[in-house]
């Protein structure tokens, strides 16, 4: 859910398990699913069809709580949710009963609503949830990486050049930057 860059990101590493991969976010092009091998589909379909539903899209006004009943209750019984991009895109209610009733085989969480989490959550009670301290894509190249490309980034905008890090290419900045 969402096919942005983290989301592509995944799918090429999963490619390698000759899995059919299909995505959903009406804001990337079609090109982009076609040249990665993923087929595009509604987000209704993703949440029928898949056997694993990987949340990346950004908390937005319309995104919070995306993922609710509605959509729990299409998955397979034995899919597993992941959601590594914020917590108030699922509906932790839904997911909650999801999880309790069998709508959905289990959730894998690097973000929950709140974070920290409340310690009276039913989440830490459940055996089919793996929770994450929010630290999931922490590696040993996280921190150079992080420095490396914060300097990139400082460096672009000094020189009048759009960093490579943008992550929303649309938005308007208030001085022109070179792409």
């Amino acid at each position: 859910m969402g096919f942005g860059r983290i989301a592509q990101a995944v799918a090429r590493k999963m490619s390698g398990f000759r899995m059919n991969i299909i995505a959903s976010d009406p804001f990337v092009p079609s090109e982009v699913f076609e040249r990665l091998g993923v087929r595009k589909v509604a987000l209704d379909a993703l949440f029928a069809e898949a056997d694993f539903v990987s949340v990346h899209c950004p908390l937005t006004p319309e995104t919070r709580h995306l993922v609710g009943a509605p959509q729990l209750k299409a998955m397979k019984r034995n899919a597993i949710l992941v959601n590594t991009s914020r917590g108030p895109v699922i509906d932790e209610a839904a997911l909650v009963a999801a999880l309790k009733e069998g709508w959905i085989g289990g959730a894998g969480l690097d973000v929950l609503d709140p974070e920290p989490p409340d310690w009276e959550s039913p989440l830490l009670q459940l055996d089919n949830v793996v929770i994450t301290p929010h630290i999931a894509g922490y590696s040993d190249q996280y921190l150079p990486n992080s420095w490396r490309l914060s300097m990139e980034t400082a460096i672009d905008l000094a020189n009048g050049k759009w960093p490579r890090s943008c992550v929303n290419p649309d938005v308007k900045p208030r001085w022109n930057l070179v792409r």
